[in-house]
């Protein structure tokens, strides 16, 4: 019995303890942004670049930046039962065979955001681009889902 006693008070403890939060109302709005190969631009600087396209998203207010938050997922197999979502970054370790040569490289699909705006970038960690015609690595199109929660 006194086993019995040990065992049941932290219990007891637990469940007595008052751990609930009172949390403000948060509305959560998802939508859906296509970014097609042709959409993709490259900042073509003199070193470290990249791909990038920007979107306008009214959705992000400045009551959203400072006050609430966007995340974003890659969505790969859309409109398929193979379909999932990967939140950003999106990094992807690839090997390429190449008349019998392997190259392995890292791709990072990211994006940064502001009052009315959103960025996605894709980079590759071998810089495959900066040789040559940067036109031939670029992203192919991309699915995305942005998920914007504000305060009430």
């Amino acid at each position: 019995m006194k086993k019995i006693i040990i065992y049941l008070l932290p219990l007891l403890a637990l469940i007595s303890c008052d751990n609930s939060h009172t949390y403000d109302s948060f509305t959560v709005r998802s939508y859906d942004v296509h970014i097609g190969a042709a959409d993709w631009q490259y900042t073509d600087a003199a070193n470290n670049n990249y791909f990038y396209c920007v979107i306008d998203m009214p959705e992000i207010t400045s009551s959203v930046f400072n006050n609430g938050e966007v995340n974003a997922y890659r969505v790969y197999n859309k409109n398929t039962n193979d379909a999932f979502k990967h939140i950003l970054p999106d990094v992807l370790h690839c090997e390429d065979i190449v008349n019998d040569q392997v190259f392995l490289y890292t791709t990072t699909v990211d994006c940064i955001y502001g009052v009315g705006w959103l960025e996605f970038d894709y980079r590759a960690s071998d810089f495959a681009y900066e040789v040559g015609n940067y036109m031939d690595f670029a992203p192919k199109s991309m699915d995305f889902t942005i998920v914007v929660t504000t305060r009430n």
